[in-house]
């Protein structure tokens, strides 16, 4: 019975892991944390690509881009309430959701595409 509950709490951790909603992370970030933060907002989401990669090795494909879908919405609704642009050409000339769905779509590749890599290096 144990061993059920701890597999199961691994699954959850797993799911949260992917849930966390690094786009907007990428945006909060680069726009309001401090100056020059690109290369740390670059280096966070590439670990997090690695790191959630290596993690997804075992959950299956539309279940990753499922989650990847919430996480983009969610990044989006908190990026209409926390993010606001230094100024007004930041995010010219799509705007700031396209921006943050365009990353959520970047990392959703990043992380099938290490997932693939990870799998291979892992079974």
């Amino acid at each position: 019975m144990k061993e059920i509950s701890k597999v199961s709490f691994i699954k959850l951790i797993k799911v949260v892991i992917l849930l966390a909603p690094m786009s907007f992370l990428f945006h909060y970030i680069e726009t309001s944390l401090f100056t020059n933060a690109s290369i740390f907002a670059f280096l966070g989401t590439f670990l997090f690509i690695i790191l959630s990669s290596i993690i997804s090795v075992k959950i299956k494909p539309n279940f990753i881009i499922l989650i990847n879908i919430v996480s983009v919405l969610l990044s989006v609704f908190l990026g209409r309430i926390f993010i606001t642009a230094p100024n007004e050409s930041w995010f010219n000339p799509f705007g700031m959701n396209f921006a943050i769905v365009f990353t959520g779509i970047i990392i959703l590749i990043g992380i099938l595409i290490v997932r693939s890599f990870a799998n291979k290096t892992f079974k």
